[in-house]
């Protein structure tokens, strides 16, 4: 029978005491990022009733300050699972449970930690740098919150590093470590989701993220894949909607009409789920509006050009203002449109995310109208 190790749950910063196993080596600092006013979006929070996450109140924002990613060393540590998750000695580092679950990821949740019973440790000597995140099979979080820390990390770091963890089996993680043109002493280790590993050295970047914070050295992963993509013939869409149809998460109910509507626009339907990385960064780089669903496509708003236009589509029910900070990092045009989930409205959890809901084709239209033509529109748009 394989024993059961029980680990208390403590944040990493809390870990870093003088003579422990954690050191904290390095952080960048903060930065605060204007946010332009919302054109038309702002009419919508006038009137709607909406729920903003994380909390209310966040559309009349005028700046966000970003997170200050920090980077960690940690000696002598069990990696458990693709998602990362980090044990010292009987503690988890809370900040490696983010996004992660006991049924996909190998353990049982406890009060105020987690249980894990690996059948197998296997040792990995020397100094490693960790990319695992949780949500590896999705864009945004595969991107954001796992490959993107790899550009926090001083760079006598990752000289001295040899080799990078990264999740096994992530759609994107091959082609983006490859853009990324590595140190070639990096050696790339896959680690399975219920693996664990006994680490000599693990080089722990935080997320640059942080929770929809963004640090302005997240531009430098951006221009770093960008560079690496050489342009080829022919001539990209430069007006863009991203097509979520195919997609079980927020399915838009009338996204046909939406799509219809924007057509006299100069719009093409695009579907990135597709496309290749470096097929993708072209797209984006070479466009000059982009309309899209909230969806995890839109991380790829850091390729684009800064003027590039950009209207979300967001529900009343869930306004995630993720993608509105990314736009302002990159000095985007960005406004959005909301639309009406059914009431009453359920519980924030997966299932209430992947509900359906409509928009006005009249308003996104109208809203994608404005902001490429740079006129000012009245407030009754959203009544």
């Amino acid at each position: 029978m394989v024993s059961e190790t029980i680990l208390r749950e403590r944040s990493v910063a809390a870990c870093a005491v003088p003579g422990s196993r954690v050191e904290h080596v390095h952080s960048l600092g903060p930065a605060r990022i204007a946010l332009p006013r919302l054109q038309t979006g702002a009419s919508f929070f006038d009137h709607w009733p909406v729920r903003e996450v994380p909390e209310q109140g966040l559309w009349a924002a005028d700046h966000y300050d970003s997170f200050a990613p920090p980077t960690f060393v940690l000696h002598d540590v069990l990696v458990h699972s693709s998602a990362g998750i980090v044990a010292v000695g009987d503690t988890v580092i809370a900040e490696t449970l983010a996004h992660t679950n006991g049924h996909d990821h190998a353990y049982r949740p406890l009060m105020r930690g987690i249980a894990i019973s690996p059948e197998h440790v296997t040792k990995l000597p020397g100094a490693h740098i960790s990319l695992l995140a949780a949500g590896e099979m999705e864009y945004r979080h595969a991107m954001l919150h796992g490959l993107a820390r790899l550009i926090s990390v001083p760079e006598t770091y990752q000289v001295a590093a040899e080799g990078v963890l990264v999740p096994a089996g992530g759609p994107f993680q091959a082609e983006t470590l490859r853009l990324l043109d590595l140190l070639p002493s990096l050696a790339v280790r896959e680690v399975e989701q219920a693996e664990t590993l006994h680490v000599e050295t693990l080089i722990f970047p935080l997320s640059v993220c942080g929770e929809a914070a963004y640090h302005p050295c997240l531009l430098d992963f951006f221009r770093r894949l960008s560079a690496n993509v050489a342009a080829v013939p022919g001539r990209p869409p430069r007006r863009i909607y991203i097509d979520h149809r195919a997609s079980p998460i927020r399915p838009l109910h009338n996204e046909s009409d939406v799509i219809a509507g924007l057509a006299p626009l100069g719009f093409c339907v695009v579907r990135p789920d597709e496309m290749n990385v470096a097929e993708q960064i072209r797209l984006f780089r070479q466009a000059e509006a982009v309309v899209s669903p909230n969806g995890a496509w839109l991380a790829n708003l850091g390729f684009c050009r800064p003027g590039c236009v950009v209207v979300e589509l967001q529900m009343d029910a869930f306004v995630d203002w993720g993608f509105r900070h990314l736009a302002a990092l990159a000095q985007l045009r960005y406004d959005c449109v909301l639309g009406r989930a059914p009431k009453p409205w359920g519980d924030l959890d997966a299932y209430f995310h992947g509900t359906p809901w409509e928009i006005s084709v009249q308003h996104v239209v109208a809203a994608v109208a404005h902001a490429l033509r740079g006129s000012e529109v009245g407030g009754a748009l959203a009544a």
